[in-house]
């Protein structure tokens, strides 16, 4: 109906439109298994396709190639410039696994950020730090695994940003409800912070910050605006407390 050409593959699945310059649409791609698939980012690639990501909580059906590892995984679709696939990797451990952000690499590979609760299992070679933890993994240009590196502290850690930085390292951004344990260096300051954590071209953690007030803060998005120097945005719901120097002007404001 509308402007879909194809019939859903389960419940929700991803949606790709292309429009021309004008607005006009080129063509529509749906893609999903016969469960919940939930795309949460696209980018054009170096070679004028796009690569998809998000998370499924499908079995191999439809367009999904590969059974799931347990709950959701991480799904990522690589298209060509028409919309065909080239190539889809389910990731993922036996828990629930979702993913946030993804970025093509300057190596022509992608950086994958999301959030995961599994142990060792599937994929995922490192043990959970407790509840949620950030969960990053690098693929190659065909979409095989490099490494995955988890990190995170006893409470639950939500990564809603990942992005490639000029010395080739990689600056994670999210949420997290943890004090001082895994990775994390400083405790909360309240309800959940602001959490940016910086690491190296393999995973190597180099650095953290929790940035927050009294009640919770989420943060959406963080980005190097120069070399060393980031930008982070998202909500808060806090008042003057902790590192917020301005008073909240009702229910959620954005934070910058």
């Amino acid at each position: 109906s509308g402007e879909k050409t194809e019939n859903s593959r389960g419940d929700l699945d991803y949606w790709v439109v292309k429009l021309n310059s004008q607005g006009e649409i080129e063509w529509d791609k749906t893609l999903g298994g016969n469960s919940v698939d939930q795309v949460m980012g696209i980018q054009e690639t170096s070679d004028g396709g796009y690569i998809l990501g998000g998370f499924s909580f499908s079995d191999l059906s439809g367009e999904e190639s590969q059974n799931g590892r347990g709950s959701a995984d991480y799904w990522v679709i690589k298209l060509d410039n028409a919309g065909n696939i080239q190539w889809d990797k389910t990731i993922g451990g036996s828990n629930t696994d979702y993913l946030g952000s993804l970025q093509e690499t300057n190596d022509g590979g992608y950086i994958l950020g999301g959030s995961s609760y599994s142990d060792i299992s599937g994929e995922k070679t490192q043990h959970s730090r407790g509840g949620s933890d950030f969960w990053v993994v690098k693929l190659d240009s065909k979409g095989t695994i490099l490494w995955d590196k988890t990190i995170g502290g006893g409470g639950e850690d939500y990564l809603s940003s990942v992005q490639q930085t000029n010395d080739t390292g990689y600056i994670l951004g999210g949420a997290s409800f943890s004090d001082i344990s895994g990775e994390k260096s400083e405790t909360s300051r309240g309800g959940d912070d602001y959490w940016g954590v910086k690491i190296s071209k393999t995973g190597r953690y180099w650095a953290d910050k929790t940035i927050g007030g009294n009640l919770n803060d989420e943060l959406s998005s963080i980005k190097e605006i120069e070399a060393n120097r980031f930008i982070a945005g998202g909500i808060s719901y806090s008042g003057i407390s902790g590192d917020k120097t301005q008073r909240s002007r009702g229910e959620a404001d954005f934070w910058l």
